[in-house]
């Protein structure tokens, strides 16, 4: 078994899925199974530092400051804290992989990682991937975008997945399963030209066992969205699951609006941390259907993710 692991905007290490990875290893054993071999795929030094913007901001700031000291900067500027959050930790990296030139730079770093990955694990045949945030976004447009010509870097990693591309020779690994985590998929869906008429044409493909794809959602995650409807999933061969995690928190049922504020980036950060996503990551690993169906999706008043 092959996991392979994608991250999303503004991450910087590569150890981004070691929480993640360290739960899976804990529970393979207890179940009498072999490790999966594990890779965490890492492009974020390609989109650059995630201050870029946030700093070209702060120099006009400064500007305005030298020019009209006797007024208070947060006067004509709101939310400076917040705004700096989303622009270094999300739209930087997201506008910057939307340009040409960088996103193909991006999908040929993780098409070199790829094949690597299969180089090193020759007699392995089931692939499975894990992907958080703009990473899943970057996914979809490796798997399935019709925007790229035949030289694109994507179709290194379309030729060895059976059933992507053809009949193109050389090794192929079967993709057994698909974890989505955090996934603002939906939001793109017009600008990238986003259908599901080739993801259900890919996974028609699976007759002896279906395709499956889990979607996490986090309750207080305000970038992660369902994406079941959009892709117009209904009556198709892929096994696909809208995963919510519930949170009966009554500090921010009471307080939503300045809880959201604060924890804007926490909680769309959290999933490779998570004890639940584990176990729903865990369970489409191992296909099994029940715990995908039984998981709670529900956190309990003082109980711990």
């Amino acid at each position: 078994m092959l996991v392979w692991f994608m991250h999303g905007a503004s991450v910087r290490e590569s150890s981004y899925a070691d929480p993640l990875r360290s739960h899976i290893i804990s529970a393979f054993p207890d179940q009498g199974l072999a490790l999966p071999e594990f890779y965490s795929c890492f492009w974020g030094d390609a989109l650059g530092r995630t201050d870029q913007l946030w700093g070209l901001i702060q120099q006009d700031l400064e500007a305005f400051r030298w020019d009209h000291p006797q007024i208070d900067l947060d006067d004509v500027f709101h939310y400076r804290q917040r705004r700096e959050q989303l622009i270094s930790g999300f739209f930087n990296d997201i506008f910057n992989y939307l340009n040409t030139q960088q996103g193909r730079e991006v999908r040929r770093l993780i098409a070199v990682q790829f094949l690597s990955f299969l180089t090193e694990n020759p007699f392995e045949e089931d692939l499975h991937i894990v992907a958080h945030s703009l990473g899943s976004v970057i996914l979809w447009d490796i798997l399935f975008s019709e925007n790229f010509d035949d030289s694109d870097p994507a179709f290194y990693i379309r030729h060895a997945i059976k059933g992507l591309s053809g009949h193109s020779s050389g090794r192929k690994v079967k993709l057994r399963s698909v974890t989505t985590l955090g996934s603002p998929i939906i939001i793109f869906s017009q600008f990238l030209r986003i259908n599901g008429d080739r993801l259900k044409a890919f996974a028609s493909r699976y007759t002896a066992e279906p395709l499956r794809w889990v979607n996490v959602i986090h309750a207080s995650d305000v970038f992660a969205y369902p994406i079941r409807a959009s892709l117009e999933l209904d009556n198709s061969n892929l096994y696909f699951q809208d995963h919510y995690l519930g949170d009966r928190s009554f500090f921010k049922k009471q307080i939503g609006d300045v809880t959201m504020a604060l924890g804007l980036l926490a909680d769309h950060s959290r999933y490779w941390r998570s004890s639940r996503v584990a176990r729903v990551a865990i369970a489409n690993l191992l296909g099994d259907y029940p715990a995908l169906e039984q998981t709670s999706p529900i956190l309990e008043f003082g109980e711990s993710d």
